[in-house]
């Protein structure tokens, strides 16, 4: 078995095709608490990722920059723990947007609900 990914968000992908969204899905930049004015940071991309072992990730690729250029940035991975998929398909989309950042660019469990095939990628009946 190979690695599977679903697609969540993509910045910059066009209209009708995978990861599209009309959202920004970016933030004020903070350090130590602070915001930093003439920062700002967002979503290169944001996806699950089901393992070889049958385990599953969420992943985000957070950037910011001072005044337009791209300057930071990384990836966020984070592993989901087996026990949320005893959960209800909400009570776990609940829990997923706190990992990797999500819920700090605007993802909610509400979008996720609503994207075609993301169920039955996670197994949910």
């Amino acid at each position: 078995m190979k690695n599977e990914v679903f697609l969540v968000y993509k910045r910059g992908a066009r209209k009708g095709k995978p990861g599209y969204s009309e959202k920004d899905y970016s933030a004020p930049h903070k350090e130590g608490g602070k915001v930093i004015e003439g920062m700002k940071e967002w979503v290169s991309w944001y996806c699950f990722r089901k393992k070889e072992d049958g385990t599953y990730e969420a992943e985000l690729d957070e950037a910011w920059s001072w005044g337009g250029g791209h300057n930071e940035g990384g990836t966020i991975c984070n592993k989901i723990p087996e026990e949320w998929f005893k959960l209800s398909f909400e009570e776990f989309l609940e829990k997923l947007i706190t990992l990797s950042s999500a819920a700090h660019y605007g993802f909610t469990a509400d979008e996720l609900k609503e994207i075609e095939g993301l169920k039955g990628f996670f197994e949910f009946k």
